[in-house]
């Protein structure tokens, strides 16, 4: 019996102590903000305790601190012993400083704060203490990259760096350098990165568009005073570009010849062998000179050259179209009709013969000669003179075919018998017939040629124009 009235008791006591811890508690609020808490042994740490009397009474709180080799105090002291009425809040600048020679890392402060009415509350604060002389800590940094392995020549290509400072040691006017066989990637630059201090880096680089296609080496190269810190080598790949030849065409044109200058380029960055073609149409192409050939495709006509160029080279191809030709074709064209038109004769002669009687077996023995004259011109012809001759082995008759003109003349030379009509005019486009008759002084067996006759006409003052008739053969094979 009289044990279960201690236990009773002794569990009363503990119900009470925690009933009026919990009142207790409920009776302030105190928390704490960070201002300042990475300093070197010569700074002040800062923080800020809020207090908060809840209770429904005044309340006085003491400050204080029994961390060895620390110095902790309010700012301003008086801060030690604050009162507060019901429902006040108050801030507290703490100032923490180490008296003791520490060495660098991370420190939980303990302060107390405790009320009359019998509030505890202890705020760990923690401070980071770095080296008043940071040169006895080695740089070290953590690096990634992150960018595509794959370059291609004609894109930029972007490059970020994480970089992570993972010790105390503040890493200011650190040199960044970005080296490598291209020299577009070999870049420089100067960081700073704080203790204990995470950045990002983003570079953006344009590579050579002719860049040769393999495998290459980029090394980032972290210095500091002459001393290198980080090095970390990225292998990349530059892919092959095999693109058309790129073509700028430049034209001018110079009565009625047009000068053609293509510059093809090879845009990729391989050696590349390509049949490159230019549109033309087929009147063009009758007057293209140059060393083009040309061709057919899906009804369109172009003029083509095989090419082999290596990355970034250029080759120059000349063509001229020359519709000059075609304006000369026309000039001697013109000219030639112009001058046929003119030394042509207004005048036609043409000369025909038949047997009219013939000899024994076959030959020839009378023979009957046409004359046909024509003036094809506009205008009248003066002073017409029309002359044949006449082969010694014949004479002509005297006798005439009703309503033919009668010769002027009839004269015997040593080469035959020039037979002469005269027309004083002849109007235009008129035409007249000449008859007369041969007869052979001995048989003729074969062919007989009659020479060609001649006729003469005025052409203006003291000038005179002639025309040739045909030359005529009769006889029997």
């Amino acid at each position: 019996m009289q044990k279960s009235s201690r236990l009773l008791l002794v569990c009363v006591l503990l119900l009470s102590v925690i009933l009026s811890s919990m009142v207790l508690a409920a009776t302030s609020i105190i928390t704490s903000n960070t201002l300042k808490n990475q300093i070197t042994p010569k700074e002040q740490a800062q923080f800020q305790v809020i207090i908060h009397n809840t209770a429904d009474v005044r309340q006085r709180y003491s400050i204080f601190s029994f961390a060895q080799g620390w110095n902790v105090d309010p700012s301003p002291l008086k801060d030690k012993i604050i009162d507060l009425d019901a429902g006040q809040t108050y801030t507290v600048l703490v100032l923490i400083q180490p008296t003791d020679s520490f060495a660098p890392g991370i420190y939980f402060i303990p302060l107390s704060v405790e009320s009359d009415l019998g509030v505890k509350e202890s705020l760990p604060l923690k401070v980071y203490l770095a080296p008043e002389s940071p040169y006895d800590y080695l740089p070290v940094i953590k690096v990634s990259v992150d960018m595509n392995d794959k370059i291609v020549p004609h894109n930029p290509v972007s490059i970020k760096l994480f970089l992570e400072n993972k010790n105390p040691l503040h890493l200011g006017n650190m040199t960044l350098r970005l080296q490598s066989e291209m020299p577009e990637f070999n870049k420089e630059m100067i960081i700073d990165l704080p203790s204990l201090q995470k950045k990002t880096i983003e570079l953006s680089v344009l590579p050579n568009e002719y860049q040769q296609p393999k495998e290459y080496s980029l090394f980032f190269v972290f210095e500091r005073k002459g001393q290198t810190v980080k090095v970390l080598e990225k292998k990349v790949e530059v892919v092959a570009i095999v693109s058309d030849f790129a073509v700028d065409v430049k034209q001018q044109s110079i009565f009625l010849k047009n000068f053609f200058s293509l510059t093809f380029t090879n845009k990729g960055n391989v050696l590349n062998t390509q049949e490159v073609k230019y549109p033309t149409t087929l009147w063009n192409s009758l007057f293209t000179q140059g060393e083009a050939r040309t061709l057919g495709e899906n009804g369109q006509r172009y003029l083509a050259w095989d090419l082999t160029l290596a990355p970034g080279e250029s080759v120059v191809v000349n063509f001229v179209v020359n519709f000059r030709i075609l304006l000369y074709v026309l000039i001697f064209v013109g000219v030639a009709a112009l001058f046929y038109w003119f030394v042509q004769p207004p005048v036609v002669l043409r000369k025909k013969a038949v047997t009219t009687r013939g000899g024994e077996e076959g030959t020839l023995s009378e023979i009957k000669i046409t004359l046909e004259l024509e003036n094809v011109s506009s205008t009248p012809l003066k002073e017409v003179t029309v002359t044949d001759l006449v082969p010694a082995i014949v004479n002509v008759e005297r006798s005439l075919d009703l309503g033919t003109l009668r010769p002027k003349e009839i004269v015997h030379t040593k080469h035959g018998t020039k037979v002469t009509w005269s027309l004083v005019e002849l109007d235009a486009h008129e035409h007249r017939i000449i008859t007369y008759k041969v007869r052979a002084k001995l048989n003729i067996l074969g062919t007989f040629s009659l020479p060609r006759a001649v006729v003469e006409f005025g052409k203006g003052s003291r000038r005179k124009g002639k025309a040739y008739s045909n030359l005529f053969r009769i006889g029997v094979e």
